[in-house]
C-alpha cells in the first residue's frame, strides 16, 4: 500500500472518530431537548457514520494493487465509495426536508406548534459547528495532498454539517428567543439548509458517476495530451485519442501517432518510450498508456500538427 493511499486511510479515520461522536449527542440533546430539528441533524450524522464505513472499507480495497481479477487495479473501488457517499448526503437532505415539512404542517392542520427547544440544544449545535469545520479544513487538506476524491466528497459532506446544524442554532434561537410561531423557524431554516446537502451531495455524486460510466478526460485535459505528444521529435499526428479515469488521481491515455515508415522498429519504440515518460511525468507515474504506431503515408510530408491536417481535409 503506497504513503498516498495510507494518508488518505488516516485522514479518513479522523472522520470516522468525529462522526462517531456526534450521532448520540444530537440525538439525546434533540429529543430531551424538544428539537426537531437536531433530531433530524442526528438521523443526518447517523447516516454519515454508515456512509463511513462503507467508504472507509471500500478505501482499504482500492489501495490493493493489480491481481489476477484486477489487471487496473483497485482504484474505481474509490470511485464507487464516493458516489456512494455523495447518494448519502442526498438521502440525508431529503430526510431532513420530509421531517421539516411534517412539522410544519401539523401546526397548518391542527394548529400543533413544535415546543420550545432547550439551551441545551444551542449549545450542541455551536459544538458541532466548530468541530465540524475543524475536520473539513483537516479533510479537505489531506483531499488536495493526496488527489483523493473520496476525501473531497468527505470534506464537503462535513462542510454541509456544518450548514445543518447552523440551521438548527437559527432555528432554535429564534424559537426560544421569541416563542409562538417563532417556532416554526426551526423547522423552515432545517429545510432551507437540506437544499445545500442536496446541492453538494449532487456535485459529488455526477462527478463520481461520469468515472464509473467512462466519461473522458475534459476536452483542455486532451488537448494538453496531443500537444505533449507532437513535442517529440519524429512523432506526427497524433490522432484516435481515448481516455478515461481509472481511479481517483489515476488515468488512461490511448492514442495512434505516425512516425517514418523507413525507421527501424526499435527507433519507433524509442519514441513510444519518450512520449510514455512525458506523459507520466505530467500525470503521474501510474498512468496507463497505450500508444499505437504508424507508418507515414507516403503522400504526407511535412505536417505540423493533427489539428492541421484536420483543417487541410476541411478545406
Amino acid at each position: 500500500m503506497s504513503d498516498n493511499h495510507t494518508a488518505k486511510v488516516e485522514a479518513y479515520r479522523a472522520s470516522i472518530w468525529v462522526n462517531s461522536l456526534l450521532p448520540p449527542l444530537k440525538l439525546v440533546a434533540g429529543i430531551w431537548g424538544n428539537s426537531v430539528a437536531l433530531v433530524a441533524d442526528g438521523i443526518n450524522s447517523l447516516a454519515d457514520i454508515l456512509s463511513n464505513l462503507l467508504v472507509y472499507l471500500l478505501l482499504k480495497i482500492s489501495g490493493k494493487p493489480q491481481d489476477e481479477d484486477h489487471d487496473y487495479g483497485h482504484g474505481k473501488y474509490e470511485t464507487v465509495a464516493t458516489f456512494a457517499l455523495g447518494g448519502m448526503m442526498i438521502l440525508a437532505g431529503i430526510m431532513i426536508i420530509v421531517d421539516g415539512i411534517s412539522t410544519i404542517a401539523m401546526y397548518f392542520s391542527q394548529g400543533e406548534l413544535p415546543d420550545i427547544p432547550s439551551w441545551i440544544v444551542l449549545a450542541v449545535a455551536l459544538f458541532a459547528m466548530g468541530l465540524k469545520e475543524w475536520v473539513y479544513r483537516y479533510t479537505m487538506q489531506k483531499a488536495k495532498e493526496t488527489h483523493s476524491e473520496a476525501l473531497r466528497a468527505e470534506a464537503l459532506d462535513h462542510r454541509s454539517d456544518v450548514f445543518t446544524s447552523l440551521a438548527v442554532l437559527i432555528g432554535a434561537g429564534c424559537a426560544i428567543a421569541f416563542g409562538g410561531i417563532a417556532r416554526l423557524m426551526e423547522p423552515v431554516a432545517a429545510i432551507v439548509v437540506a437544499g445545500f446537502v442536496i446541492r453538494m451531495g449532487t456535485m459529488v455524486t455526477i462527478p463520481a458517476l461520469n468515472k464509473l460510466t467512462e466519461a473522458s478526460l475534459p476536452r483542455e485535459t486532451e488537448e494538453e495530451i496531443l500537444e505533449i505528444a507532437e513535442s517529440v521529435e519524429g512523432i506526427q499526428l497524433p490522432h484516435n485519442l481515448r481516455t478515461r479515469m481509472t481511479g481517483s488521481d489515476t488515468i488512461a491515455i490511448e492514442m495512434d501517432v505516425r512516425v517514418d515508415g523507413h525507421l527501424p522498429l526499435y527507433e519507433a519504440h524509442d519514441l513510444t518510450i519518450r512520449l510514455e515518460e512525458l506523459l507520466r511525468a505530467r500525470f503521474g507515474e501510474h498512468t496507463h498508456i497505450i500508444i499505437h504506431t504508424e507508418p507515414m503515408l507516403p503522400y504526407v510530408h511535412k505536417v505540423g500538427s493533427y489539428k492541421e491536417m484536420q483543417n487541410g481535409a476541411a478545406q
